[in-house]
This record gives structure tokens, C-alpha cells and sequence, in this order.
């Protein structure tokens, strides 16, 4: 049977379908090639009448336990890659890490922001929280205030040191 291609309609040819036509009288057929037995089957005589294999060699056996042996290395090596790789599972961890401490500092970002926020309101709206700032920050006074300037450490001299705490008995 020989085997045809029907094409149709315009443009390019495309294939519509495949159909099977008889075999034309004019071509004999093709006769087909004497298989040689396989490698296995290769068995010669010898002189004394016993079988032995051929003159040439047959093929190497694989054992399975030795594919088995390549294809664990093979998956091991790739799973290395893959661990190691950019995109692997440690990296992956590495960046969890990295996003969480992120968060947690525009958390903070956050909370100081809203302080600051609720600062400057009350700094606009509350003269006292003002005059606060100007006092303790900025060391302004008013007109008719007294001024004491303590020099650093005089909170040491003033009060004293606190007893040191009893021994614990022994029972």
C-alpha cells in the first residue's frame, strides 16, 4: 500500500488528510533485506562440536544496579545545584529573614512617624507644650525668671549613695 497526501482549497498547500491507495501494478514490490539474528542468538561451532560464541563479540550488559548508582548521583548533583542555586530553598530563607527585619523597621518607622506627628499637633495647637520645648530644649526663659546652671554630676553629691543590700544568711 503506498500512502498519499491530499491537499485542498487555496492558497498554500496544507494537509487536509491522509488516504490509502492500492498499490500500483508497474512497481514490483521491494523485496526485503535478510535480518541477521541477534547478537544473543550468535552461537558458532567449534571442532570439537560444542557451541561457542561468535568471532565477534557481543555488546556490554548495563546492570541495573549500576544505573540505579548513576541516575541517585545524577539527582543528588542536581538537588546540590538547586540548594546552592539563586533561587533555591536557602536563599529563599535568607530573603525571609531579610523581609521580616525589614518590616519590623518600617514598623518602627511607622510609630516614630505617628509621634512626631502628634508632636508637631500639639506643638501647633497648645501654647504650653510650646513654651516646654522652648524651656527645656532650647534654654529660653522669661522675662523676671531666675536661672540656676548646675554643674554635671551634682545629683551624685546631693543624695546619697543607697546602703548596700544585707548579705543573705545562711540557714
Amino acid at each position: 500500500m503506498r500512502f498519499e497526501r491530499i491537499v485542498g482549497g487555496e492558497g498554500p498547500p496544507r494537509l487536509v488528510g491522509v488516504k490509502r491507495v492500492p498499490q500500483s501494478p508497474q512497481r514490483p514490490a521491494r523485496p526485503q533485506p535478510e535480518r541477521e539474528p541477534e547478537p544473543s542468538a550468535r552461537r558458532a561451532r567449534t571442532d570439537h562440536g560444542q557451541e561457542a560464541p561468535a568471532a565477534r563479540p557481543e555488546g556490554r550488559h548495563v546492570r541495573p544496579a549500576s544505573v540505579v548508582v548513576v541516575s541517585a548521583l545524577l539527582s543528588a548533583l542536581v538537588f546540590g545545584i538547586f540548594l546552592v542555586s539563586d533561587r533555591g530553598p536557602l536563599q529563599v530563607k535568607k530573603q525571609r529573614v531579610q523581609l521580616a527585619k525589614a518590616r519590623e523597621e518600617v514598623d518602627l518607622l511607622e510609630a516614630d512617624t505617628k509621634r512626631l506627628a502628634a508632636e508637631v499637633a500639639a506643638l501647633r495647637s497648645d501654647p504650653r507644650a510650646l513654651e516646654k520645648i522652648a524651656r527645656e530644649e532650647l534654654n529660653l526663659v522669661k522675662p523676671g525668671d531666675v536661672v540656676l546652671v548646675l554643674p554635671d554630676g551634682w545629683e551624685q553629691r546631693v543624695r546619697p549613695a543607697a546602703p548596700p543590700a544585707p548579705a543573705p544568711t545562711p540557714r
